[in-house]
């Protein structure tokens, strides 16, 4: 009997380092293609089948070569097209996933570029020779960071040409009031909060409350710069009385001509709802910063009559900061997915609170229930067409 057991025991391992070989011969295999594939890429890139208007040679002679079109072979018919993760953050490596989907994408590795002073490490594409699409914007055909994008993310600088869009906006740097000062509220006057917010950052992290505008001092830090709100009146507010706010996402895509900007604006957004019942005199951050995207907008009654505005809301951001020279043209096509926030009022007025040109993004991979790959696949398909395709 226990040889039996023994020789069960035995065939059983015997069966499971079968299986772990077989695993690990098709994982060798597998990355025999991968490389075979990537020196493809790399012979490819190098002997002139890259795209034009990016650097493909290396050298001081580089952007010489990118500015007069470069030496690569986009011009023609080309089989095969490259992106490459140079580690920039963002969404770069995300857009190289949903490019890579598509059957002529090809991966181009990445090398170490330079260190600078503190230390940080910049990449580039291997050979610094330019691809279809990387995050590293020098070095690729389409550029996912638009030129000027500051005048959109930085609250200050957006309140300071679209005033009528937004909020009231009042200014803090350095712990001191800048410019126009606030009015003390009056003790007898109805309660509203006030937030005071980081100019340069988004999701709601540097967002706090008070209660008057005099407190708003004391919530400043040294050397930090601020945009100081009151709460708009009257919101219009969810089913059981929560907060809430609108996330709009849009495709701003401007082209290689260096003067044409499109706007497309997605319908199917999200709400952002606060997990409790609103109240003017409740401070705390759950009930007053809506943050995480609670559930799309499609089904909310609202939403019809709301989204019009939102757009055309959108549309005079971008049509104010191309005139005047804020967004700046290149020689390439550049294209960025950005949120707006809006909260909208029992009026159904809508308030532009702020933009993110790094907005939250999810895969079908990741969250099969509720996600934005369509969304990324057709902004792709708008930036970069392919046969196969759709907006």
């Amino acid at each position: 009997r226990r040889l039996r057991q023994a020789l069960q025991m035995c065939a059983i391992e015997e069966q499971r380092a079968a299986e772990k070989r077989q695993r690990m011969e098709e994982e060798i295999e597998k990355s025999n293609r991968e490389m075979v594939v990537l020196r493809e890429a790399i012979d490819d890139v190098a002997g002139g089948g890259g795209p034009t208007g990016v650097p493909q040679q290396e050298g001081p002679d580089a952007e010489a070569d990118a500015a007069a079109g470069g030496g690569g072979g986009g011009g023609g018919e080309r089989r095969y097209f490259y992106c490459a993760d140079c580690r920039v953050g963002g969404h770069g490596q995300r857009f190289c996933n949903y490019l890579l989907k598509r059957p002529n994408w090809r991966v181009y590795p990445s090398e170490r570029w330079f260190e600078d002073r503190n230390g940080q490490t910049s990449h580039c594409p291997l050979g610094k020779l330019g691809v279809d699409f990387t995050d590293e914007t020098y070095f690729s055909r389409i550029a996912m960071h638009i030129k000027g994008r500051i005048w959109l993310e930085d609250k200050r600088q957006l309140y300071q040409f679209v005033p009528d869009l937004m909020p009231l906006t009042f200014v803090i740097m350095d712990q001191r009031w800048v410019g126009d000062v606030p009015e003390p509220t009056p003790a007898d006057a109805e309660p509203m909060p006030w937030f005071v917010k980081e100019t340069d950052r988004n999701w709601g992290t540097s967002v706090v409350c008070c209660a008057r505008p005099q407190e708003c001092l004391s919530l400043a830090k040294p050397n930090a710069t601020y945009v100081v709100q009151k709460h708009i009146p009257k919101p219009l507010l969810y089913t059981n009385g929560e907060k809430c706010h609108i996330k709009f996402y849009n495709l701003l895509v401007g082209l290689a001509d260096g003067v044409t900007w499109r706007l497309y604006t997605y319908k199917d957004g999200y709400l952002s709802i606060s997990p409790k019942p609103w109240s003017p005199t409740d401070l705390s951050k759950e009930g007053q910063v809506t943050i995480i995207r609670t559930k799309r907008i499609n089904d909310w009654e609202p939403w019809p009559r709301v989204y019009p505005k939102c757009k055309a809301g959108v549309s005079e951001v971008i049509k104010r900061a191309a005139e005047q020279g804020k967004l700046e043209g290149r020689n390439k096509i550049q294209f960025e997915i950005i949120s707006a926030d809006y909260i909208v009022t029992e009026s159904e007025d809508v308030y532009l609170l702020e933009f993110n040109t790094g907005p939250v993004l999810k895969d079908a991979e990741d969250s099969p229930d509720v996600h934005d790959a369509g969304m990324v696949s057709g902004a792709l398909h708008i930036v970069e067409p392919f046969e196969g395709g759709s907006e």
